[in-house]
């Protein structure tokens, strides 16, 4: 009988394999995760409005409260002013 010699491995079906045993793990573990991101995929536009929207309002809402600051500080000091000349009279 005659001795056969291994061929060794190469590096490419290795790597496939790891990479398709990654590949698996990762569907097991985010699975769901993945169904919902393709399943969203085609609504994608949408959601990026919904977003920019709300970011738009953030910035408004943010405007509109520094605005009622300045106000509320302005009514203060006027009143502060008028208490002033009240006490001087």
């Amino acid at each position: 009988m005659r001795k056969r010699r291994a061929k060794p491995i190469g590096a490419l079906p290795l790597a496939t394999f790891g990479a398709s045993l990654s590949t698996r793990a990762g569907l097991l573990l985010y699975g769901d995760g993945i169904e919902c991101a393709a399943v969203s995929l085609p609504s994608a536009p949408s959601i990026a409005k919904l977003g920019r929207g709300i970011q738009n309002l953030h910035e408004a809402s943010l405007e509109v409260r520094s605005r009622e600051s300045n106000r509320i500080k302005n009514a203060i000091e006027a009143l502060r002013q008028k208490l002033k000349k009240f006490r001087l009279q």
